[in-house]
């Protein structure tokens, strides 16, 4: 037999000790900034429009942040959403646009209506432009997916005598999706247009992200709601997710994918009311389970089953994920070991996650004492804000104002030090230095 030294034995204890999660559980409460700086500048909205609409916050997980911000050279913009009542015809008809404003200057740039009667915008995070229109081609009606540059410029056209539907997925690119009676036609493309693929699934569509498409499953029995994920590269279904009957979450999507190719599926049990995540491999082959805390009500709509917002939820950063159980948050990784918790005892309410593109993450809320819709005359209220690595959970930022006048559908972060506050008719940038 060998005979195992002391030198490594200790080399031993040592990788084994580093190979262990270093876990932080710790109370969180701090204030690096106690006011608001001086505003980099504010835009006033043109007359008769707002930012302001009762959805503008209700994103699950905070991933689209508004204004979205394009960082590339010389084209810094800052895009929102504008809603605006149009009074020429003599009757009040609401426009949706998009406005764009000169990140540098907050000076306007253009504002572009929406064609619909809907808004039908979407952006990357490059600040590239896309919507959709109708047009007429003889006596037929054809759709339009229609891309512009930061500058209002058509970039390229793509046209279909099909209805379709949108989605720009994280890494820039644009899913066309197109449904017959009982399948949806997935194409693929790059930021310039190009066509990557086109695929066909069996089902409806119900979630995109990374190389997978979530559809529901038309054969499967009626008293569930089976939502069969595909690849899309090959074509292959890898997992299967049985929901209760008529399930929808209002809180989190139907899946989400780690950057190393785990996707996390949550899987809502009626009898229990709990809701379990399964961490899979790329290949559909279950790595682990985690039960998520159970929220402290759950909402029950008919037989559509939906969490109370923000109360319990998980959400994917990188190859890590992040589990928020009221104001404690929990990151794990990839195998399902714990790295850190952080809870936050002095929020003045429930938190909110916000997702950015710095590998941060905001958590934070401000008092609900005045409803959000109340926004002509706001309160002083308490507001806390903290800015997380969102690898570590360690803070980077805090913010807690106790005379802040804007509510928590205000603040929208874009990164570790930058965030905007929309006030309805006007739009405030703030550094913090």
């Amino acid at each position: 037999m060998k005979r195992i030294t002391k030198r490594q034995l200790l080399i031993a204890a040592l990788t084994a000790f580093l190979t262990i999660p270093i876990v932080i559980n710790s109370t969180v409460s701090a204030a690096d900034y106690k006011q608001l700086p001086k505003p980099e500048w504010t835009y006033n909205l043109p007359t008769d429009t707002t930012t302001e609409i009762h959805t503008k916050n209700n994103h699950y997980t905070g991933r689209v942040i508004f204004p979205i911000v394009s960082e590339l050279t010389n084209l810094e913009t800052a895009y929102t959403f504008l809603y605006k009542s149009d009074r020429s015809t003599g009757k009040s008809k609401a426009v949706n646009s998009i406005l764009a404003i000169d990140d540098k200057t907050g000076k306007q740039k253009w504002i572009h209506d929406s064609p619909m009667r809907y808004n039908s915008f979407d952006l990357d995070q490059s600040g590239n432009v896309y919507y959709y229109d109708e047009a007429k081609s003889g006596n037929k009606k054809v759709y339009k997916l229609i891309a512009l540059d930061s500058n209002n410029k058509q970039r390229w056209v793509k046209t279909s005598k099909e209805f379709f539907q949108f989605n720009i997925l994280e890494d820039g690119r644009i899913a066309v999706i197109t449904f017959t009676k009982d399948t949806s036609v997935i194409t693929l493309y790059t930021q310039e247009g190009k066509q990557l693929i086109q695929r066909e699934f069996p089902g409806h569509m119900r979630h995109i992200q990374g190389n997978y498409v979530g559809l529901i499953n038309s054969n499967a029995p009626r008293n569930t709601t089976t939502i069969d994920i595909y690849s899309i590269s090959t074509g292959k279904k890898v997992i299967s997710a049985v929901q209760p009957q008529d399930h929808v979450n209002i809180v989190h999507a139907d899946f989400e994918v780690l950057s190393g190719g785990t996707v996390i599926v949550p899987i809502y049990d009626a009898k229990t009311e709990v809701e379990t995540l399964h961490g899979y491999k790329p290949n559909g082959k279950e790595k682990w389970t985690r039960p998520l805390p159970k929220p402290a009500q759950d909402a029950v709509y008919g037989t559509t089953y939906a969490h109370n917002m923000y109360d319990s939820l998980y959400v994917s950063l990188g190859n890590n994920y992040l589990i928020q159980e009221k104001n404690k948050l929990s990151l794990y990784n990839t195998n399902n070991q714990l790295i850190a918790t952080k809870t936050f005892d002095d929020l003045p309410a429930q938190g909110l996650l916000q997702q950015l593109n710095d590998q941060s993450i905001v958590f934070g809320a401000t008092d609900k004492t005045q409803a959000w819709y109340d926004s002509k005359k706001p309160e002083p209220k308490e507001a806390t804000y903290y800015i997380l690595d969102s690898r570590t959970l360690k803070i980077k930022n805090t913010l807690v104002l106790d005379d802040a006048l804007f509510h928590q559908a205000d603040v929208r972060f874009h990164d570790a030090n930058t965030f905007y506050i929309h006030m309805g008719k006007t739009i405030t940038k703030y550094v913090l230095k």
